[in-house]
């Protein structure tokens, strides 16, 4: 979510407001957001969230306060471990840093570090602009969704990827089908070969084969296997996807990790069903640390479709 906090906080100074930046740069224990965690704080508006509750109704408190008294930064102590003065009862501590953003000097600052993120896989922001003495965060940009096959399910995906921060791109063949993706969606024309253009990035990509039927398929996986994301899902059966892994090359093949059927499964069957069990399984990798990702690669072998015998 940081680029669209970045987003907001450029708008917002662009058009000669104010606000504050909040953001968890500590953490212990059990708490609901970790560091890296942004709020953008305004008089009469938010976007984000650094966990809700008590604990995020006092940060919204005293980044009210102070903008009203004109003060330049905070840091807040929020103990979430029961007892008299806390504002939780979850375990943990959060430390957030609070700094009041306004002017054209900060509008230029944020300018800046947004086109930073936008263009690199992630950014440092330095204590000083958070409102810290001494912690600097490492912010992530947005992974990209490669979504491949338009389609009612593809729609319900770009819909449902938008409002949970992914850079939402999308391929089809059929022009109508792309005119209908949201409008924050980059929609991709021409042949197979244009999907070398939403891999040239620095952004984690994910790619999401959601075809009209396995020669496409075949054809997108060929492609992919140029420049491999870092997610691969597929949607069909386990006969299809046989038929798929069989008419690859080897060097395909070789350079693929494929999740498919794609999706967590929780019995999906209209196509929003199936997007939220799609986005499900891609926010469980985009959280899911390296050495997770590795036993749960471990975990599938031998009783996935991953591998249909």
């Amino acid at each position: 979510m940081s680029e669209s906090i970045w987003k907001s906080l450029c708008a917002a100074l662009d058009a000669g407001g104010e606000g504050v930046l909040a953001s968890v740069v500590h953490c212990r224990g059990a708490t609901p957001r970790k560091p890296g965690a942004l709020m953008w704080i305004e008089v009469d508006r938010s976007r984000g969230s650094v966990g809700g509750g008590a604990a995020e109704a006092n940060v919204l408190t005293e980044a009210r306060t102070l903008l009203c008294r004109k003060g330049a930064t905070a840091c807040l102590e929020l103990s979430l471990q029961g007892g008299e003065g806390a504002f939780g009862v979850c375990g943990g501590h959060m430390q957030v840093a609070l700094r009041r953003w306004q002017g054209s000097a900060d509008a230029a600052l944020a300018r800046e570090f947004l086109a930073a993120l936008q263009c690199m896989s992630e950014i440092t922001v330095p204590a000083e602009y958070l409102g810290h003495v001494a912690i600097s965060l490492t912010l992530e940009a947005d992974p990209r969704l490669l979504i491949v096959g338009g389609g009612h399910c593809g729609l319900a995906l770009a819909r449902h990827a938008v409002s949970l921060d992914f850079d939402v791109w999308a391929y089809d063949p059929r022009d109508e089908w792309l005119q209908a993706m949201p409008a924050a969606c980059r929609a991709l024309h021409g042949d197979w070969t244009s999907l070398g253009e939403a891999l040239r990035t620095s952004r984690p990509v994910y790619a999401v084969l959601l075809n009209r039927d396995y020669a496409a398929d075949a054809c997108t996986l060929e492609q992919l296997a140029r420049q491999p994301p870092g997610f691969i899902g597929m949607m069909g059966s386990a006969r299809r996807i046989h038929e798929v892994r069989h008419a690859l090359s080897e060097s395909a093949l070789a350079a693929l990790s494929i999740h498919a059927p794609v999706g967590l499964e929780i019995a999906a069957e209209t196509p929003d069903e199936i997007a939220i069990s799609v986005l499900a399984q891609l926010v469980q990798h985009r959280r899911t640390t390296p050495a997770q990702k590795c036993r749960l690669a471990h975990q599938r072998q031998g009783t996935s479709v991953d591998d249909p015998k």
